[in-house]
């Protein structure tokens, strides 16, 4: 019966997040809960590293990301993650790990990423130094690393590479977070590619509506001109243009089947915010 209700757990998974059936029921947590949230301490404060990286773009660098992570939003990547590591699946892994790997000549890429492994010809097994963190991407469906090991096609720091003085600067740069702060921006990470199987709401990679809902913007993919997620300790606000829609988000967030556990959405005059304890994500679109 536990491997049943595991099972069923995976397919309704799969329904919202775009997994294939293999690679949600890999991330099922331990309850049979969907498990997206469900990671080790290091996976968390990852996650959220990678949604600093993600929501900040643009030419105005005050926030403490500006690792040109942004244009991650213009691959189709479907997140899996997992309590032991944070698998990315996508048919261009060469192109996503450009965005996600420090460049040797310091430019761009989440300080301190390096990689572990190159298997096959489309899977990067990366070990994110400071926080001892997992991360893979692959064009495997299932997100299991295969293939033998093989060379990288570009010359990425590997972990027996030390952190670099610009990336102990930038790191030194990200603000302080509490456990549920994490625990949201690590939850909006996660959800890059979720969608409700009812159609009720839909993140698109940050990039477009996958629903292409009419009287709603235009559904052409556009990144959008901006993005800035920024704060510290237990406040943290996020403005964007042009998608998800907030309430997409905020649906995302609370959704009583994939929604971060105890996350609430409370809505006040022009502006949502999602709550965690006593942690909260303000949401502000810039839209047209």
């Amino acid at each position: 019966m536990p491997e049943s209700q595991r099972k069923m757990a995976a397919r309704i998974r799969s329904l919202y997040t775009g997994e294939r059936f293999a690679a949600a029921k890999a991330g099922i947590a331990r309850d049979n809960s969907p498990g997206l949230d469900a990671c080790l301490s290091q996976q968390r404060e990852l996650r959220a590293l990678l949604a600093l990286g993600l929501l900040n773009r643009g030419l105005d660098y005050s926030t403490p990301a500006g690792w040109h992570m942004a244009t991650l939003s213009a691959y189709t990547i479907t997140a899996s993650p997992r309590f032991e590591r944070m698998v990315l699946i996508t048919d261009v892994p060469h192109n996503v790990v450009g965005w996600l790997l420090p460049a040797p000549n310091g430019a761009g890429g989440l300080p301190g990423l390096r990689v572990e492994e190159h298997r096959g010809y489309g899977t990067y097994v990366m070990r994110h130094v400071p926080t001892n963190a997992q991360l893979v991407v692959t064009n495997n469906p299932s997100g299991t690393p295969t293939g033998s090991r093989s060379e990288s096609y570009v010359d990425f720091f590997t972990v027996d590479t030390p952190l670099t003085p610009s990336e102990r600067e930038q790191l030194a740069r990200v603000p302080s977070m509490t456990e549920n702060a994490q625990r949201l921006l690590a939850g909006v990470f996660c959800r890059i590619s979720a969608r409700d199987p009812h159609g009720g709401w839909a993140i698109g990679n940050w990039f477009y509506d996958p629903l292409r809902r009419p009287g709603w913007l235009d559904s052409d993919r556009r990144p959008g001109r901006d993005r800035k997620l920024h704060g510290a300790d237990d406040s943290w606000d996020l403005e964007w243009d042009p998608y998800p829609y907030p309430d997409d988000l905020a649906a995302a967030m609370t959704d009583p089947v994939l929604g971060v556990p105890g996350a609430r959405a409370i809505s006040a005059v022009g502006e949502l915010t999602i709550t965690l304890g006593g942690a909260t994500l303000r949401l502000r679109s810039r839209r047209a």
